[in-house]
């Protein structure tokens, strides 16, 4: 055993002879068996022998603490060394290490005096434990080091790659700076509308500047008429004052002269007592002063110290790093120079080759050429030589295929008329004939007929209301087939219901936070939030609704709020219907109303029928407790028509706006793959490849088949390429996603007409502009019915050669066709 509590990290052998000199006549100090035994060879006296953990050693090295401390007593070594020494404290190293730490039932010692210390159940550490310790974590450093190094000589191979790559990068960033050009130019256009901006800002400001100062006018006015109602509540406490000074007088002159003395009396010891109260608090706060301003000077010096420690730091740092930059440019630049140095060598011998090859390229050509000329010159030759009777093998085979087609033409009308007189001959094959056909047509008719018949009662049994236009709700042996599908990697897995869908990062965001929150609430069977999703029409909300229940682990159930009307007092039987449908699901219901505001409405609306109010009611009834059997989403282009009661129970709104400029750019990819290039077998266009030159193999089409049909090939700078994706995601600003997919099918209809013009389908880029140029007039013109309306003019040429023929109409504000007065704001 060691005599001290702390151990150093130096010194063991020393630290032994003066425990043992310290012991003196201590009989529990001189024991043998206090000695460790890790320390002797003895294996006789070990048992349970085995390996140490390391991972557990390392652990329990990183937690122990390294505390510096000064010794409380002069012992004797403390005239050898300072008071102030590094240690390990008892108490904090057993939780972390307990079995490095024991307890010493008494200790002694003698300080310099002479007088004789003693200490009871004193905490002893076990330094060999610490030291075996400190070796096991080395050695798993070491083993660690190995692997540290291995990985280094890897990495030294993957960076001898990467290096070869650099020149196939150093192209590309030229490719790269091509495009920063344009991208400054755009900047640059951006810059000068944000410039105009400011000043609209500037202008807002003056203006925001004005009405501040106008508020501040209007505050110290009223700080004033503050202060004089101050005033005069002062004036009053003044007088309520007096009023009870005069009544106190008048109550002292009525008391007895016995009780004023005593009352004197008393509040002299009270002011005595209160005086020596101030005494005392005065010197307190002198103290709490002196206090203060000395912590306060101990922290200024501490700050001081400190703040001259990092400076040095800081430039020692500052120091190293430009000596380490500059070896880095060092190596950096002489790496350069020897690759290349490299590439050049490499060029040169490949430049050889290359003329090495082209040569005896050029002379196999040439060996080729002559072999052809020679070998089609002799089959001329023979040919010529024996062209009777190469003639008469051809009328031969001519002749037999012609026989043995007329053969089977004449065997084949046999069989046909003996058929057809054996029906016509006999009434009764005649009418087995007809009742037959007759028979087959109206089991066709039946089958349908009862196939829909089955197919609505067993919406009725299942209980399906007639609210909900679709739904997911599938079987138990569905939903085994399609966990089956998943595991055969044939059907998506969960979790990638929205990878291919296009959303701004913020709105994906959101969107992904209220899906995880709704599957994480349902596995804890939690209450599910509502939601609202407003926006645009053609933005996505209904599709993804219905990837997020998909995703959530949810059915999903949609309906739209225009079914509601048309049932009348029937809508409140429905709503009851499609609520207990709802509540019969085991995994959870998305309700999606979309077009919510059709019934949905604010009751404050005057126009409003009694049978949508109860309709309201009672949706507001079943959605009034938070449920963890069902979600409900509504969507809507017109959320301030809402009933207030409805957005009181919405939890989150998200709102769906129109594509930006990286979200069409996705979108635009997505449905030319979707609409073009898959089903039309045309090549896909992506960020590194451009679409190929040669066309597609046309196994079944006829044009391909026939010899000499056309091939045209498309111009490079007709090719369909990411530029070009690029601007058509910027023309088509203000889009929705329903209108680029309608842009996309209609695509579709243009490259099949080139399939009938051409002889295969091809897609060009004027053909995919033009089509765009189509669509953006469109959309302006939408936009223009809604806010202006329509008005038709007739337009003609004079003299009757206009493109809509040779009779004019007079110009009038409105125009009466066909019994209908079309005129402006009447679209």
């Amino acid at each position: 055993c060691g005599y001290a509590m702390w151990r150093r990290s130096t010194g063991q052998l020393g630290v032994f002879w003066l425990s043992f000199r310290l012991a003196g006549g201590n009989w529990l100090l001189q024991c043998s068996s206090c000695l460790d035994q890790a320390l002797y060879s003895d294996s006789k006296i070990k048992e349970n022998v085995e390996d140490a953990d390391l991972q557990t050693l390392m652990q329990q090295i990183k937690h122990i603490r390294i505390r510096e401390f000064d010794h409380g007593e002069e012992e004797f070594f403390n005239k050898f060394f300072s008071r102030r020494q590094l240690g390990i404290m008892a108490h904090e190293l057993q939780p972390v290490m307990p079995t490095a730490v024991g307890v010493l039932p008494e200790r002694r010692w003698t300080n310099p005096k002479g007088v004789t210390n003693q200490t009871k159940n004193v905490m002893l550490v076990r330094d060999t434990h610490l030291l075996f310790a400190a070796l096991g974590a080395v050695q798993l450093l070491a083993k660690k080091a190995d692997v540290w190094d291995e990985g280094i000589e890897q990495l030294f191979k993957d960076n001898s790659a990467i290096v070869a790559e650099q020149d196939d990068n150093r192209r590309k960033r030229e490719e790269l700076l091509e495009q920063l050009v344009r991208v400054v130019a755009k900047v640059e256009v951006m810059q000068f509308g944000f410039a105009k901006t400011e000043e609209s800002v500037a202008r807002v400001e003056g203006a925001m500047t004005h009405h501040k100062q106008v508020q501040q006018e209007r505050h110290d006015q009223m700080l004033l008429s503050v202060d004089m109602l101050t005033n005069k509540s002062l004036e009053q406490d003044m007088n309520i004052a007096t009023f009870q000074e005069a009544f106190r007088q008048a109550v002292d002159r009525e008391a007895r002269a016995d009780l004023v003395e005593k009352r004197k009396q008393t509040e002299a010891e009270l002011e005595v007592q209160l005086v020596k109260r101030s005494i005392e608090k005065l010197r307190w706060e002198e103290e709490q002063k002196t206090i203060t301003l000395r912590g306060e000077e101990d922290r200024k010096k501490d700050e001081y110290s400190t703040q001259k420690h990092h400076e040095r730091v800081a430039f020692e740092t500052a120091q190293k790093k430009a000596a380490d930059l500059e070896v880095l440019n060092q190596q950096e630049e002489s790496n350069l120079r020897q690759q290349a140095q490299k590439h050049k060598d490499e060029k040169e011998l490949l430049e050889l080759r290359l003329k090495s090859d082209e040569r005896r390229a050029e002379l196999g050509v040439q060996e080729a050429i002559e072999r052809a000329k020679i070998e089609e010159e002799g089959k001329i030759k023979a040919a010529r030589e024996n062209e009777d009777v190469n003639t008469r093998l051809m009328q031969a085979e001519q002749a037999e295929k012609r026989a043995q087609m007329l053969a089977a033409i004449q065997a084949t009308a046999t069989v046909a008329s003996d058929w057809v007189h054996a029906v016509f001959s006999s009434a009764t094959n005649l009418a087995l004939l007809i009742g037959s056909i007759v028979t087959c047509l109206g089991g066709i008719y039946l089958v349908r007929e009862m196939a829909i018949l089955l197919r609505e009662q067993l919406n009725k049994r299942l209980g399906r209301p007639s609210l909900v236009r679709m739904t997911n709700r599938r079987g138990t042996m569905q939903q085994v087939g399609i966990g089956i599908l998943r595991l055969l990697r044939l059907r998506p897995p969960r979790g990638a219901e929205f990878n291919d869908v296009v959303l701004h990062p913020k709105l994906r965001q959101q969107v992904m936070r209220l899906a995880d929150a709704t599957s994480s609430a349902k596995r804890r069977r939690m209450p599910l939030q509502h939601a609202m999703f407003y926006g645009p029409p053609g933005t996505g909300k209904t599709m993804v609704a219905q990837r997020f229940a998909e995703y959530s682990g949810l059915e999903y159930a949609i309906m739209s709020g225009g079914d509601v009307a048309p049932l009348e007092e029937q809508a409140v039987t429905e709503l009851h219907k499609l609520f207990r449908w709802v509540h019969r699901s085991s995994r959870g219901v998305l309700l999606f109303i979309d077009e919510a505001d059709a019934f949905l409405a604010s009751r404050k609306n005057s126009g409003m029928s009694e049978t949508m109010r109860n309709a309201l009611t009672t949706m507001l009834y079943h959605t009034g407790t938070p449920s963890s059997q069902f979600m409900l989403v509504i969507a809507t282009n017109r959320p301030h028509d809402l009933d207030s009661a409805i957005l009181d129970r919405l939890d989150e709104s998200v709102e769906f706006g129109l594509p930006d400029l990286d979200a069409r750019k996705g979108m635009v990819q997505l449905y030319y793959d979707k609409y073009i290039a898959k089903p039309l077998r045309l090549p896909t266009v992506s960020a590194t490849t451009t679409m190929l030159r040669k066309p597609p193999v046309q196994v079944n089409g006829f044009r391909s088949r026939l010899p000499g049909s056309p091939r045209p090939q498309i111009p490079r700078e007709e090719e369909v390429d990411e530029a070009a994706m690029a601007v058509v995601a910027e023309r088509i600003n203000g889009f929705s996603g329903r209108e680029i997919s309608k842009l996309f099918t209609s695509l579709q209809t243009h490259v099949l007409y080139s399939d009938r013009a051409h002889g295969r389908a091809i897609c060009t880029k004027s053909m995919l502009l033009e089509v765009v140029d189509q669509k953006v007039a469109e959309h302006g013109r939408s936009h223009e019915f809604q806010t202006t309306g329509y008005e038709y003019r007739h337009a003609e040429s004079h003299g009757g050669n206009g493109a809509h023929g040779a009779h004019r109409a007079p110009e009038r504000g409105a125009h009466e066709m066909n019994g209908t007065v079309l005129s402006k704001g009447a679209p």
